[in-house]
């Protein structure tokens, strides 16, 4: 069961929430380097192309001096 919004680390949840929630993650990523597999896509260079767009799309804020 989904609980919203999360902080880091999950305060509040049990261990047994967690080790669930660690088999559902890992569940998804096996499907998504299985479909990427299934459609040549290369999974980490779309990744590495993504994080450099969305590094020019929303770029950090510069530092005042």
């Amino acid at each position: 069961m989904w609980k919203g919004e999360v902080q880091k680390g999950l305060p509040g949840w049990e261990e047994r929430e967690k080790e669930h929630l660690g088999e559902e993650l890992s569940d998804v990523l096996l499907y998504l380097i299985r479909l990427s597999d299934m459609c040549g896509v290369d999974l980490g260079d779309a990744a590495l192309k993504k994080i450099v767009k969305n590094a020019v799309k929303y770029p950090a804020p510069s530092k005042s001096a």
